[in-house]
């Protein structure tokens, strides 16, 4: 037997399972609808804790929202065939923070009302992605009850499989019980509304704006000399210019400063209105799965910071595509060109850059002076190579 608990938190999911060998299995089966079973510990009358109308809402499964008496019956025969079978009986159950359920609208305290037919729902769901990734797929069948006989509202569920193989492991992963216990979290909170106010921040008022203005036509000389230096460290093929490419990670600290800057001259108040919201969503996503479980909460923040910079470093790097692409038509236009102008761009940006020149290749592409422009630039590249 095994048994995993999540603690302090809006939503706290016990689990634990029976071989079908054991003895508890078939006092699970045989104490079904009895009314002795006083204590939800007990789990060889947990059946019948269930389905105690005193405590409960009746039973419920995939399909039905509430079992007939035919129907408990089959579903006791279902339960009875599986421990012969060799199944394991899983056990589960799932508690609720009260005043968490009434900040969300699914309980009334004051009336006792409780929107049990959304949670059935929601259980469903869990349940589902529960049977999934602990991979429980040999014909499985699951029936529940909701109880409010303690402070917490809470949910026994209870799962076997009718055409067990033996390899079905009774302690599930970590990770599909946290999964579970997320079905719960987000479907119960339905914080779609406040996530894309913060996916809009970070698409539209940031970096769709972003790309809206380019960098030599908005930016003073600092962000157009950072721009350039970045520029010039990038790989040959630009199909590594893309800010999730290993290859270019030699220049993402430099590209990350860019980002910064560049935000907190132009979108001061709407990144401090991101990270007000993000923080608001820490508290909640916190205050839903507990002090215990760090990642759920710290990296969510992250996580969306990060999506910021990566697609604010792919504007950046979308400009410096457009940008080398024009550096490359102009050398390829001259009747000149050699292989050696292969390095050209990158020599024009570094002399951009060091000299500090004040009219940019754009205004060199948009006149009549290309082939001067051209021989200007060979005797800049032939001086660098001097010096």
């Amino acid at each position: 037997m095994s048994l995993s608990t999540y603690e302090k938190a809006s939503v706290i999911i016990k689990s634990r399972f029976i071989k079908g060998n054991q003895k508890r299995f078939n006092d699970y089966v045989n104490y079904m609808d009895r009314d002795e079973a006083k204590d939800p510990t007990d789990f060889s009358m947990y059946n019948n804790y269930m389905s105690d109308e005193r405590k409960a809402t009746s039973l419920f499964t995939s399909e039905n929202s509430e079992l007939s008496e035919d129907k408990k019956d089959r579903l006791k025969e279902a339960f009875k065939l599986s421990q012969e079978r060799g199944s394991i009986l899983w056990q589960d159950v799932v508690s609720f923070d009260n005043q968490w359920l009434e900040d969300h609208g699914m309980l009334d305290r004051r009336t006792g009302s409780l929107d049990e037919n959304r949670l059935k729902d929601i259980t469903r769901l869990a349940m589902k992605d529960m049977l999934h990734k602990g991979n429980i797929n040999n014909n499985p069948v699951w029936s529940g009850a909701i109880h409010y006989n303690t402070d917490n509202v809470h949910i026994h569920l209870a799962t076997v499989e009718l055409s067990p193989d033996g390899n079905a492991r009774g302690k599930r992963k970590l990770k599909t019980l946290e999964n579970m216990k997320s079905v719960f979290v987000n479907k119960i909170m339905d914080r779609s509304k406040e996530h894309e106010q913060i996916n809009d921040i970070i698409r539209n008022k940031i970096v769709n704006d972003k790309k809206q203005h380019k960098t030599f036509g908005t930016f003073n000389r600092t962000f157009k000399k950072d721009f350039l230096e970045i520029y010039r460290a990038l790989p040959e093929n630009r199909r590594y210019w893309n800010y999730g490419y290993e290859k270019i990670n030699h220049i993402k600290p430099k590209l990350n400063q860019l980002i910064k800057d560049y935000m907190e001259k132009n979108y001061k108040v709407e990144y401090q209105n991101f990270e007000d919201r993000l923080d608001k969503e820490v508290e909640v996503i916190r205050k839903a799965y507990g002090e215990g479980d760090h990642h759920r909460y710290k990296d969510y923040k992250q996580n969306k910071i990060d999506d910021l910079y990566k697609r604010m470093g792919n504007a950046f790097l979308k400009e410096m595509i457009d940008y080398d692409k024009k550096v490359t038509e102009f050398g390829k236009g001259n009747q000149k060109y050699t292989p050696k102008m292969k390095q050209v761009k990158k020599n024009y940006a570094f002399h951009q850059m060091k000299y500090g020149v004040g009219r940019l290749i754009y205004s060199e592409l948009n006149n009549n002076k290309n082939q001067a422009a051209y021989e200007r630039l060979q005797k800049d590249i032939e001086r660098e190579g001097s010096l």
